[in-house]
């Protein structure tokens, strides 16, 4: 009798040690590259973060700072971190080992996040009128790497180059103070920061016209366009087309599907916790979430998006 009771209490203990290990296992950790704090980059990316964690327990996804997205794309082909925030130019230039890549690096877009759009701005009391204009002054085309891609995008569409400016590669946040200051005589800034100029200094837009960023978007395969409400920055007072450079999120494309499908499906079903958290994803819709800006999305995200009618 002792023996059967000394039996059956051993199995107890070692069922509960089981049902407690089962229990208690740690979450698959996932490494989310972002961007220097204070960028749009970093915010999106903790964002994303804090959603997949509140509704998938079974991972654990870090928001990493980083350089940005030249850092994102190197570090996720050292293996280093499986997902970040990346521009699909410099993604693209990777996936071909272009560029500033010299060997492939196998990328996924898992969805199309915040549209990223850069803006030339000028004091008000400048003589610049026009993207033209800009030749022969002293403009900040944006920090190497990202920014200074897209800056150089927009004058290339007006048959303006980086050899017609006195240029410069500051940050955008230091830029613009240079601006105010009038040590440049214009910078390219991101609705945010033309915002918070506008809040001290008088600020002109240089807005470019649907024409031009179709212009750009032929030439760069990899840009969209955004229909940016009217008020989204002080003064803009209709619906204007501007370019979208373009923020996705992006993985490594051995993650295994089933994750990233989770991961996906989780993002596109929880847009109103990520407003809330930031007001620019407002403008993400599922169908903006699973369109393409020139790189292929990872198996696992296109079967969510197969599922729910926005890719065929």
């Amino acid at each position: 009798m002792r023996i059967r009771k000394g039996l059956c209490v051993t199995a107890i203990c070692m069922g509960l040690l089981l049902f407690g290990f089962s229990y208690g296992r740690a979450a698959q950790e996932i490494h989310l590259g972002t961007s220097p704090v204070g960028g749009l980059g970093y915010g999106a990316g903790v964002c994303l973060a804090q959603v997949i964690n509140k509704y998938l327990p079974e991972y654990h996804v870090t928001a990493e700072i980083t350089g940005g997205t030249l850092e994102n794309v190197r570090i996720m082909g050292e293996r280093k971190i499986e997902m970040a925030i990346t521009t699909p130019y410099l993604t693209l230039q990777a996936i071909n080992g272009e560029g500033k890549f010299k060997e492939k690096i196998p990328l996924r877009t898992i969805i199309r996040a915040l549209p990223l759009t850069n803006q030339y701005m000028v004091l008000a009391s400048s003589d610049i009128k026009t993207h033209e204009d800009l030749k022969g002054k002293r403009v900040n085309i944006g920090h190497p790497g990202g920014a200074d891609i897209n800056g150089l995008a927009i004058l290339d569409a007006y048959g303006v180059t980086k050899e017609d400016i006195k240029f410069s590669v500051l940050g955008i946040g230091k830029a613009v103070d240079a601006v105010k200051d009038g040590k440049l005589d214009a910078a390219t800034a991101t609705p945010q920061l033309i915002n918070q100029a506008m809040a001290t200094h008088k600020i002109r837009v240089l807005w470019p016209d649907e024409a031009h960023v179709e212009i750009m978007m032929k030439r760069h395969p990899t840009f969209g366009k955004w229909l940016m409400p009217a008020g989204f920055v002080k003064g803009l007072e209709k619906d204007t087309w501007v370019p979208d450079f373009g923020f996705q999120l992006t993985c490594r494309e051995d993650i295994d599907p089933v994750i990233i499908y989770k991961i996906a499906k989780t993002l596109v079903e929880h847009l109103d916790d990520l407003t809330a958290m930031l007001s620019q994803f407002s403008v993400v819709t599922k169908e903006w979430a699973g369109s393409s800006l020139g790189i292929p999305f990872h198996p696992g995200a296109v079967k969510y998006f197969k599922e729910i009618g926005v890719m065929k």
